[in-house]
């Protein structure tokens, strides 16, 4: 066996076999889902203590229409707007003040508060003066049974999302399972760059602090060092991705059977038949390889010219910058998947590993993806080259922290 791939194998070993590897790699989807759900329980429960919103309606009308809930408790203010400011309490949350007929004056109504109120209170408030307001004024035409007849009259249009190929094969889709799936493979490929590529820079850093390095370099090239090192952490993130992959689809595919009814069971398989799962698996592990690669040598190289974890922020922070500009810009373009931001940050190479994830499930020319892959992986080549340059001569240096120009110094040796 080589030495680059004794390298790998032992890269490799050391952190599939931690238990804690283990354990996450099986327990992250079901953390995941719970987090999502504990999230929403969280945010459904209400406080025990309902708040009080004293209600000051200068016209008399308003105040029954408010009904008090779990959350909101409405009570009638027994005296003059201003003088109950001045002797309000803390224990009233906001006051609601309204001074004319807001059939006619809409805005005479005001919501005051010691602190900023939330966004529920307003909601309910509004809706229920909006729907009063609109009985009124339906009454005031005094046409018989009329909220009846407008409510009767409202249709609800049920559209299908078809989309065909060339041979006129018709697939339901649907625009929000696109953009979960592809929302969902852009985090994954943007998190594993920056944990694993970490994971990179910190296993340099470590061999040159504790100078293991020394003795590997005295019978291994700094290039063969540098590569099993990255390939090795890579193959960790791609099985960990794989073992996620049998995670997550294994009760998708499992909860299908209980679908005995062909009806239901092509309603339940429906927004996964709308996107080509297994292709989109084949461009995440190409785009990963390639991402990873090019930002994990730039981690290599910043760990091989610093001596302590204080000394890598000067220079993370601008690839940092461009990770979660590549990210962000993702998220944007989720909205837009054939915009000029989307095209172009999916075929820049250091933006376009995350950027096309997104794009991918609503269907991508192929030129735009082999273009993007080309230049990914030549762009890849070039910084391996260039991170090797860094890494030859920065591991073996101790005790200073280089300059940009010392660096730049270093690749033209």
């Amino acid at each position: 066996m080589s030495k680059i791939g004794i390298i790998i194998g032992r890269e490799y070993l050391t952190r599939a076999k931690k238990k804690s590897f283990i354990l996450l790699t099986v327990l992250m989807p079901f953390l995941f889902v719970g987090l999502i759900m504990g999230i929403y329980f969280l945010a459904s429960l209400n406080t025990d203590k309902a708040k009080v919103i004293v209600v000051a309606d200068e016209t008399g009308m308003y105040f029954p229409v408010l009904e008090s809930t779990d959350q909101f408790q409405f009570i009638e203010a027994k005296e003059g707007f201003k003088d109950f400011r001045e002797n309000s309490d803390e224990s009233v949350y906001a006051t609601l003040f309204i001074t004319a007929d807001l059939l006619e004056h809409p805005d005479a109504v005001t919501l005051y508060s010691r602190k900023q109120v939330v966004s529920s209170l307003e909601t309910a408030i509004t809706s229920t003066l909006n729907e009063y307001l609109s009985d009124k004024k339906l009454a005031s035409y005094n046409i018989p049974d009329l909220k009846n007849i407008i409510a009767e009259s409202k249709v609800t249009v049920k559209m299908k999302s078809i989309k065909w190929d060339d041979s006129g094969k018709e697939t339901q889709t649907s625009a929000d399972f696109a953009s979960a799936i592809g929302m969902i493979f852009t985090f994954l490929i943007y998190m594993f760059i920056f944990v694993y590529g970490a994971m990179v820079m910190q296993g340099v850093m470590e061999e040159k602090t504790n100078r293991i390095v020394e003795v590997i370099v005295s019978s291994v090239q700094p290039f063969d060092l540098m590569m099993g090192k990255l390939i090795g952490i890579g193959l960790v993130g791609l099985t960990q991705f794989g073992i996620w992959m049998l995670v997550l689809l294994g009760p998708v595919l499992f909860g299908s059977l209980f679908f005995a009814d062909a009806a239901m069971l092509q309603e339940f398989t429906a927004p996964f038949a709308s996107v080509n799962m297994a292709e989109i698996c084949i461009y995440f592990i190409l785009f990963f390889i390639g991402g990873y690669m090019m930002y994990a040598s730039i981690f290599a190289a910043i760990g091989a010219m610093v001596d302590s974890q204080e000394d890598t922020q000067q220079f993370m922070m601008p690839v940092t910058i461009i990770i979660l500009f590549a990210f962000y810009a993702g998220f944007f373009s989720a909205k837009n998947p054939d915009g000029p931001l989307a095209f172009w940050t999916s075929v820049v190479p250091l933006t376009s590993p995350i950027v096309m994830m997104v794009r991918l499930p609503f269907g991508v020319p192929w030129w735009e993806i082999l273009l993007s892959i080309a230049l990914l992986f030549v762009t890849v080549l070039l910084f391996v080259k260039l991170a090797a340059k860094i890494y030859r001569t920065g591991i073996l240096m101790y005790g200073k922290k280089p300059t940009y120009a010392e660096i730049i110094k270093w690749l033209k040796y």
